[in-house]
């Protein structure tokens, strides 16, 4: 399969510790093409309250991005969005159209330090969803709160979030906690989508096209295109 969305990658140059110029960001869309991708949601680091997102960049530098797109007649979109560290001031913040959420649509791309309380997720889960906002939270596999399988049926029962994990999760060994942590998360259907996050084209890359052909191998190809680009497609409206 290609047609692949992946919905955070930092993408865009010279607005966080993704790409640092121009010719970098051509390589990770070139790259990107190559993966089968074929929409990616550019979700540069917005930190609510604490940073200006400097939207004034972000926007010039993916306008720059599309123009690239178009002119070497490559079959990929790039939308608008970040990935929000969660603060008390975020979705107050996105409410007032300050931070973007995901492909200008009514999704937000959440993340939090590795040892947040399992609280502080409930208190995101519910500020974001009082505001109107679909909560999708960020590479769970970095949150000790989530260790728990307990916990996360818990976020998706009564909150209705969403999970996402990285690709190089799904590729890649991590020990025998973890990933008896990520057969659990995917046998009992917790894994809603996974993306790339890549930064660079090197130790953070595009490798959508092998997490996808793991996924298929371990879970059937049709849990491996729906977790790579149907779930997205469905919730973004892309």
């Amino acid at each position: 399969m290609s047609n692949f969305v992946d919905l955070h990658h930092h993408l865009i140059y010279g607005v966080d510790d993704g790409p640092q110029s121009m010719e970098e960001m051509q390589q990770m869309i070139l790259r990107a093409v190559e993966e089968g991708v074929t929409d990616i949601v550019c979700t540069s680091h917005a930190t609510p309250g604490l940073e200006l997102f400097p939207q004034e960049r972000y926007d010039a530098h993916l306008a720059k991005a599309r123009a690239y797109i178009d002119a070497e007649g490559l079959d990929l979109r790039v939308h608008p969005g970040c990935e929000i560290l969660y603060t008390d001031a975020s979705a107050r913040l996105v409410r007032e159209g300050r931070i973007p959420t995901l492909a200008k649509g009514d999704a937000v791309l959440v993340e939090f330090s590795p040892d947040a309380s399992f609280q502080r997720l409930m208190d995101a889960a519910k500020s974001f969803g009082m505001a109107g906002y679909d909560v999708i939270f960020a590479h769970a596999e970095r949150y000790a709160a989530l260790r728990s399988l307990k916990n996360v049926r818990k976020l998706r029962d009564e909150f209705g979030v969403y999970i996402q994990i990285n690709a190089n999760t799904v590729i890649n060994k991590r020990g025998f906690f973890a990933d008896r942590w990520l057969r659990q998360m995917l046998a009992n259907g917790y894994v809603d989508c996974v993306a790339t996050d890549a930064h660079n084209l090197s130790s953070r890359s595009c490798k959508m096209r092998k997490c996808h052909e793991v996924l298929s191998e371990k879970y059937g190809e049709d849990l491996a295109d729906e977790l790579c680009g149907g779930f997205q497609r469905r919730l973004l409206e892309i």
